[in-house]
């Protein structure tokens, strides 16, 4: 299919995820970090609406439904392994002279607060390959901001999960009629659908992903 691709990333660690990313997802990253030259990427929940970012004209076609011709992540089931591993945060309190409070005298607190500790199950999955699906007109443009933006996959990257190795794009003929992403639906249909067997999720379908109007009820 014209201008149709297939991106494979060989990974040099394991990818930890929750639901597997899209790809309009991952290069949302780098169009925002073009976008903001010199800022933190991060937009926060409460950000005016007149300062959300964009991303309509990242280089990938847009259905016309609105969301991005672009597929989640695929990998090869028989070969991962998975596993659960743990993520730990834990402050030491002969540590707590340390803490600057701003003047102010305060207690450390490791139940609550910026020093509050974690100990949360990660689901990790060790592949090889991960590869996605994707249409695009500007297909320079993609690999530049991939080659430019993208190191890693999944979460928890600071900590080395989904460290990309390098990648390839090749030209595909992916059938993009299939369920290859989150695409939203009716409210009024997901009863008849969830009937038929068909996997419905309340989930974002389009960058910003933590966008609350982003979300609805999709074909997962």
């Amino acid at each position: 299919m014209k201008n149709t691709y297939k991106i494979t990333f060989n990974m040099n660690t394991s990818i930890a995820f929750i639901e597997p990313p899209t790809f309009d997802g991952v290069l949302s990253y780098a169009h925002a970090r073009e976008m903001l030259p010199g800022q933190e990427f991060m937009q926060k929940l409460n950000i005016e609406e007149s300062e959300i970012l964009d991303f309509s004209g990242m280089p990938l076609v847009m259905h016309r439904d609105g969301y991005f011709v672009a597929s989640r992540m695929f990998y090869d089931d028989s070969a991962a392994i998975e596993d659960t591993q743990r993520w730990r945060k834990r402050w030491e309190h002969k540590h707590d002279a340390m803490a600057d409070f701003r003047g102010h005298v305060k207690k450390v607190r490791i139940n609550a607060g910026e020093f509050k500790s974690y100990d949360v199950p990660l689901q990790v999955v060790n592949i090889d390959q991960a590869w996605f699906y994707f249409q695009s007109e500007n297909i320079g443009d993609v690999q530049r901001l991939v080659e430019k933006r993208i190191y890693f996959l999944g979460k928890k990257r600071s900590q080395g999960y989904g460290e990309i190795a390098s990648f390839t794009i090749e030209e595909s003929e992916f059938d993009f009629s299939t369920t290859y992403r989150p695409i939203p639906v009716a409210e009024s249909r997901v009863a008849g659908l969830i009937r038929q067997g068909v996997k419905v999720q309340y989930t974002g379908w389009r960058p910003p992903y933590w966008l609350p109007r982003n979300h609805a009820y999709c074909v997962v």
